[in-house]
């Protein structure tokens, strides 16, 4: 769920660790839909033993064929409404010669349907403006398949259609013969994108984590020896058994009609019927016999060592008010660990890269209490030594009041910025907690409802309580370990040496923890305030544009998208391009050095504890030809992120050992990058495009040790040695008074040298003439292909938006082609990069995965598609997709302040009418075919063509 609702709050508070990978997993009577609900009387109507009502705003039913529907009318955003089909059927319901068709199923729902046949639902959407992966989606996990569908809802045609696509996922896969073969390879290519070293870790943790059960030998994805070669009544079969109402529930959460809705909803799924004599629906249960695990994994390719430790107990649910106080607790107690252990990362002593612990779901109604520690090479002891150590301070000492004090306040802004954004919540956020609701039971009580609890259980908690979960964090029984290390590493160990290890950490002698005071002001002494010496406005789009007294620029755009959010950026030009080749690492890495070593009197651990319970972010950059500073506060906030902003220019500072202490992680996590076949790929394509230049090429020890971090903090006060030629923008829910005064004290105020400053092309440019290279790493039976083309460009705005148009009707045509013609390829990235500063460029990626058998007939099939586009232009179906996509996200950017933000600066940088936004619809309408055609004869040229291709060591 996103910030404004509540489930999600319980795990946001703590840095808690996953067990295990993510697998992208009533009755007839509706309730009313708005109840009255009073904060201040709650503890006197409900106890801690009450069950969890669901939010009176949901509309929920269950047909009498067993299908359920939720419904919640909501506004955010506006002319928009989200649907989900849930379905309780994954890969945990296949039989052994069905492994991997709950998948399969899930793709062939797009290709043809009672109503939509072959593509024509794909088809029918993108016209429509959905995107076919980032709108247009779907997921199967072992116990679910869930496909979603966000469309415009003040279109009545599209919105019934929209529905009539629900019906027929539900319950109308047509699983022709030649569509399923033709899906075949699309899934075996997906399948082979997901392989790799990390495919081969689950492989072989897979069955230790979940004690060998069911789960291990259905993975959602499957077998190749199945799914090449499975019997189409196999997955017809499965769909009869399973895609039946009683299993299945709609969500329809948007600016809707709530009660025509309904109607719609009973009149589709209604006539749906369960298949007699069914197979009983299961989820199985993980049984926890005892045993304690262990597994030692090494390959070539694992570039670091990991330790994982697991401590599997039946999973926690939250079910009654009481509850929510034991998942607090826990949350609580993983993240004052986590922070004990990131400040010992200050420290250049410290054994380990990373450590931290945390309680997560598993399957099979599962939960762990789980470690993770990074150690350098050769401390995998000393690293266990120091965080059982950390752990045994817990138990022996507790936390301090002063920690548990800011862990609850932070937790208590968390809490009061969702109050004040609980009328913005969007509708996906609704979506996926009945979701979970649905598919797991997972309470979905309103915010009004469990607001009181979750302050009261906050403040409640005390420091016994986190002592008592230290001493249920572990047990003897039902312990995973997991040691993953490189071929030869000096980190190899037994079961019998890590538990002699962790024997012994548990019994060493342990401290207290202390902490030093922190001071109470960031700014000691303000300059007296100065001005705003020219005000103008641009009523068409609500602007405002000051010129304070010291040069700076503000551009202020209030809105009310959100109740309590503000938004700032800021831009000068220079960044690292004005400093010589000798500078490069250390300006580049400036930014880092510097907000690492903390502002003012602070240092880095203590300006957090000063910035706690405060909702404020506040970031310098520099980048190759400018520098800034970034961030975003609530209303409360906002003096203190002002007081940042004038900080990073006065106050900045350099703590050189904690930045050795990073240097050196660093260095040590580069030692073995190389390991890494994507890494020599990604590095390899750097090195030819740009000449082997140590400024375009990928991160090495040698580049570390370049870095001067004297040099840096002097580069870093460089660049914000002068405010005059910057400007800011501000974005959000504004007090236009409060903003001037502070711009004026903290704004006008900073530093005016008056210097007339502007980046330069420093290069280094890619090579003029395209080229095709081959490189050969790893074991993987995968091919990966990056195809670019690149060269020099006139940065026009129409120009700009033929080149995003052409990139959409080649990513349109490779999908049908790669994809679903060849079968060749699971997904396909078409990116145009168009670029202004410092010299007008472009670059047109596409990039793809597939069989090393494959890569000359994709290629050359990609190259055909593209010399049509060439000859022919695009179609203007695929211009009419991209100019429908393009109006639909038009109408949500308007509503967003990131857009905003973003819009205004590059506006006033380039020196653009901002007043254009209010055309771009118009203009987007005017593209046509032969224009793509134009650009596309102008710019996708075979000399600009580069190639590299990424095979396997073996491969002919």
């Amino acid at each position: 769920m996103t910030l404004n609702r509540k489930l999600i709050l319980l795990l946001a508070i703590a840095s808690s660790v996953s067990s295990l990978p993510n697998y992208a997993e009533a009755n007839n009577n509706t309730l009313k839909t708005e109840t009255s609900f009073s904060v201040k009387n709650f503890w006197k109507q409900q106890t801690v033993t009450d069950s969890l009502p669901l939010d009176p705003k949901v509309k929920v039913a269950t047909l009498p064929n067993g299908f359920t529907y939720y419904i919640v009318q909501n506004s955010e955003p506006k002319d928009r409404v989200i649907m989900y089909l849930a379905n309780k059927v994954g890969s945990i319901l296949e039989t052994d010669s069905q492994q991997g068709l709950a998948h399969f199923l899930e793709h062939m729902n797009f290709n043809g349907t009672t109503h939509f046949p072959k593509n024509e639902l794909v088809d029918y959407l993108q016209k429509a403006g959905v995107r076919f992966g980032a709108d247009l989606n779907a997921y199967t996990s072992f116990t679910e398949t869930v496909y979603q569908l966000p469309i415009p809802s003040n279109q009545p045609e599209l919105l019934e259609n929209g529905l009539l696509i629900m019906r027929d996922w539900a319950n109308g896969a047509l699983l022709e013969a030649e569509e399923i073969d033709q899906e075949r390879g699309v899934i075996l290519e997906e399948k082979r994108q997901r392989g790799g070293l990390s495919a081969r870790i689950q492989e072989q943790t897979f069955p230790l984590v979940t004690n060998n059960s069911l789960y291990a030998k259905r993975m959602p994805i499957g077998t190749e020896e199945i799914l090449k070669n499975f019997d189409y009544e196999e997955i017809r079969s499965f769909h009869r058994n399973w895609y039946r109402p009683e299993l299945q529930a709609l969500i329809v959460v948007g600016d809707i009609d709530p009660q025509e809705i309904e109607k719609r909803i009973v009149a589709h799924f209604s006539p749906l019927e369960n298949p007699k004599n069914a197979p009983k629906h299961f989820v199985p249960k993980i049984e926890l016999n005892g045993e304690n695990h262990f597994l030692g994994f090494s390959d070539k390719e694992v570039t670091s060592t990991s330790l994982q430790i697991m401590y599997k107990k039946p999973e926690f649910n939250i079910v009654k008010a009481g509850d929510y106080r034991t998942s607090l607790t826990k949350s609580l107690y993983a993240q004052l660990v986590n922070t004990r252990l990131r400040e010992l990362l200050r420290e250049s002593a410290t054994p380990f890269l990373s450590a931290n612990i945390g309680s997560g779901a598993m399957l099979g109604g599962l939960e762990s209490n789980s470690i993770q520690i990074g150690p350098k090479p050769g401390k995998l002891q000393e690293s266990i030594a120091l965080v059982y150590g950390v752990l045994k301070q817990v138990e022996e000492f507790g936390f301090t009041e002063a920690e548990i004090n800011r862990a609850k306040e932070n937790y208590k802004t968390m809490l009061a910025r969702n109050a004040a954004e609980i009328d913005k919540t969007p509708s996906k956020s609704y979506v996926e907690e009945l979701l979970n609701h649905f598919l797991k039971g997972t309470p979905s009580p309103s915010f009004d409802y469990v607001y009181p609890i979750l302050t009261k259980n906050i403040e409640e908690i005390q420091s016994a309580d986190l002592i008592a979960h230290s001493s249920d964090f572990f047990q003897e029984g039902n312990r995973d370990i997991v040691l993953v290390t490189g071929q030869d590493s000096e980190d190899a160990a037994s079961e019998s040496d890590i538990l002699a290890w962790i024997e012994t950490a548990s019994k060493q002698e342990v401290t207290a923890y202390t902490e030093e005071a922190v001071d109470d002001k960031l700014i000691k002494e303000l300059p007296a305030p100065g001005s705003i010496t020219k005000r103008e406005e641009d009523t068409k789009i609500g602007t405002k544009t000051w010129t304070l007294s010291n040069g700076v620029k503000v551009i202020v755009k209030p809105t009310d998208f959100k109740n309590d959010e503000i938004q700032f950026t800021s831009y000068s030009p220079g960044g690292f391009s004005l400093y010589e080749k000798s500078d490069y690492q250390s300006a580049t890495n400036a930014v880092s050095i510097v907000t690492s070593s903390g502002l003012g009197n602070f240092n880095s651990l203590q300006l957090g504890r000063y910035l706690n319970g405060k909702s404020v972010s506040v970031a310098p950059f520099i980048n190759e030809i400018g520098e800034g500073i970034r961030g975003s506060a609530n209303k409360e906030s906002l003096e203190t992120a002002f007081q940042l902003i004038h900080a990073y220019f006065y106050q900045s500072r350099l703590d050189k050992d904690i930045n050795k202490a990073s240097i050196e992680r660093s260095k040590i996590s580069l030692a073995n990058r190389l390991n890494n076949p994507s890494a020599i790929f990604s590095d390899s394509i750097s090195h030819i495009l740009y000449r082997g230049d140590e400024r375009r090429t990928g991160a090495t020890i040698e580049k570390l040790e370049q870095v001067n971090l004297d040099r840096a903090w002097e580069i870093y006060k460089d660049r914000f040695a002068d405010a005059s030629d910057f400007t800011f923008v501000f974005v959000g829910n504004l007090d236009e008074k409060v903003l001037e005064s502070y711009l004026e004290q903290y704004i006008a105020t900073l530093p005016n040298l008056g210097r007339k400053e502007n980046f330069r092309d420093a290069g280094p440019h890619p090579l003029k003439k395209g080229i095709s290279v081959d490189i050969r790493k790893g074991s993987e039976e995968k091919s990966t292909v990056a195809m670019a083309y690149l060269g020099d460009y006139k940065y026009e705005e129409h120009d700009n938006l033929l080149m995003q148009a052409l990139s959409a009707c080649i990513d349109i045509k490779l999908i049908e082609r790669l994809r679903e013609k060849e079968g060749g390829v699971y997904s396909i990235n078409v990116s145009p990069s168009l670029i202004q500063n410092p010299k007008n460029r472009f670059a047109l990626n596409i990039s793809f995965t597939t069989d090393p058998q494959l890569v000359d007939k994709l290629t050359n099939a990609a190259k055909e598609e593209i010399k049509l586009i060439k000859k022919n232009g695009p179609s203007e179906a695929d211009v009419e997709k991209f100019i429908a996509e393009r109006l639909l996200s038009s109408k949500q950017n308007l509503r967003n302040n990131g857009f905003w933000l973003s819009y205004l600066l590059s506006s006033s940088i380039d020196g653009l009418d901002a007043d254009r936004v209010l055309t771009s619809d118009e203009r987007l309408k005017t593209i046509t075919a032969k224009d793509i055609q134009r650009i596309a004869n102008k710019y996708l040229k075979d000399k600009n063509l580069f190639q590299f291709v990424h095979y396997p060591e073996t491969a002919k």
